[in-house]
């Protein structure tokens, strides 16, 4: 489990109808955003955010998190990763709505803890007397509800347009976090498929660069000194082999080097960008692609995200990878793998795993810093399990599905792959 340290926040205001500048100067520790970077922000009154942030711009290599004792060897040990609360998390938000609540009738401050003591022993509780079947929705979905949940900042975000991304990520960092002060919120960010494409032409790519670039620029400017984990850009390098057919590798890696340099030099941030799957794309490609990309400059990479592949299958293939990255760190994601991955018929045409909200599946092994293994930090749920896919007979994408959330809670494993223990929880 992750243990807790008191994160504050930097006040930081947006003036009705300004465009206020931002600019960073890269020091000698390494904190900082590259020296004479201006990022232009416009917003309205209503969008408003303000938190404290205390935390200086000097980096602490050995305990970037600002982590109270030190993490040692491993930077995420110790740390107490964002819990959201029924205002805004997805598990959470169901479980109240199966109460006969709206997700919205509470406020932003309302924890997950405080839903769980009422669920045990409170009104909730009360309400709960005499129906074992709703009790036993509610006991399979707080299993997911309790751990940490990554937040997504992405060209969707707010719209997209000029000052987005800064707006959003302020709102989950200042206004989200009442739900668990202190913690340590984990922000995935979903920028260039969006502005591009899943497959974008060099000239497409091209186009989209302007708008990607603004987006990664808000998003280091609201992030500023604050602790963080980043998960950066899903379908970075899991989906690039399209990308490379069509000749746009090189400047898709540029856009991809251009976050990582731009998000790096964050003081406090420890950042992940995504490398695929073992099932997908070979050792030698990913680590090339993960060195052309900078992850020297950040912590490491993160594997298995939109995939359900076993995790001992993801650690061997990421450790091969960590051999050619100069010993870069990794992340594997087990949200949905505790019975691995629904392997389709004609893997040649349909790809290895089928992804379309596949039955059978379950939870993976827990969120953990705790994973025995040298070169993997934490095992995390990169996206929230129970999420819809958009296909497969399932809500549109991103959409929280409670009966599959139920259902993969009910199946709960946290074997690490087939011949190893079952470990039901």
């Amino acid at each position: 489990m992750f243990k807790g340290v008191r994160a504050g926040r930097r006040m930081l205001a947006v003036t009705a109808g300004l465009t206020i500048a931002v600019v960073w100067a890269v020091s000698a520790s390494g904190a900082g955003t590259p020296a004479g970077r201006a990022i232009a922000i416009r917003a309205h009154a209503a969008d408003v955010q303000q938190c404290a942030d205390p935390h200086s711009s000097t980096r602490d290599q050995a305990n970037p998190l600002d982590l109270a004792p030190a993490p040692g060897a491993d930077p995420l040990t110790g740390a107490h990763f964002f819990v959201d609360g029924p205002a805004h998390g997805a598990a959470a938000g169901a479980i109240v709505t199966l109460l006969g609540h709206s997700p919205a009738g509470f406020p932003d401050s309302y924890s997950w803890a405080q839903l769980a003591a009422s669920i045990a022993h409170g009104a909730f509780h009360r309400q709960l007397a005499g129906n074992r079947r709703l009790a036993g929705e509610i006991a399979e979905l707080s299993k997911i509800a309790s751990e940490p949940e990554v937040q997504r900042v992405s060209a969707y975000s707010r719209g997209g347009g000029p000052g987005a991304v800064f707006l959003q990520t302020e709102k989950l960092l200042c206004k989200n976090s009442a739900a668990d002060p202190g913690s340590i919120p984990i922000l995935n960010t979903y920028f260039l498929v969006p502005a591009a494409g899943n497959c974008p032409s060099p000239a497409a790519l091209a186009a989209a660069g302007p708008t990607f670039r603004r987006r990664v620029d808000e998003f280091a400017a609201a992030v500023e000194n604050r602790p963080v984990v980043l998960l950066l850009e899903t379908d970075a390098l899991g989906g690039s082999g399209c990308v490379s057919r069509v000749g746009s590798l090189p400047a898709w890696e540029s856009d991809l080097r251009y976050e990582i340099t731009t998000l790096a030099p964050l003081p406090h941030a420890v950042s992940y960008v995504e490398a695929g799957y073992s099932d997908a794309n070979s050792v030698a490609y990913t680590a090339r692609a993960l060195n052309a990309i900078g992850v020297a400059q950040i912590r490491g990479f993160y594997t298995n995200d939109t995939h359900l592949n076993w995790t001992i299958k993801e650690v061997k293939w990421a450790t091969k990878i960590s051999a050619l990255t100069h010993g870069a760190h990794f992340i594997v994601n087990t949200a949905q793998n505790g019975n691995g991955p629904k392997l389709n018929p004609h893997p040649g045409t349909q790809g290895n795993e089928d992804l379309c909200n596949p039955p059978g599946r379950a939870l993976g092994p827990r969120p953990t810093t705790d994973t025995g293994f040298a070169l993997a930090d934490a095992w995390l749920w990169t996206s929230v399990p129970g999420n819809s896919s958009g296909c497969g007979g399932g809500p549109a994408g991103g959409v929280f599905w409670t009966a599959r959330a139920v259902s993969l809670a009910a199946h709960a494993n946290g074997r690490l792959g087939p011949g190893l223990p079952s470990l039901p929880y």
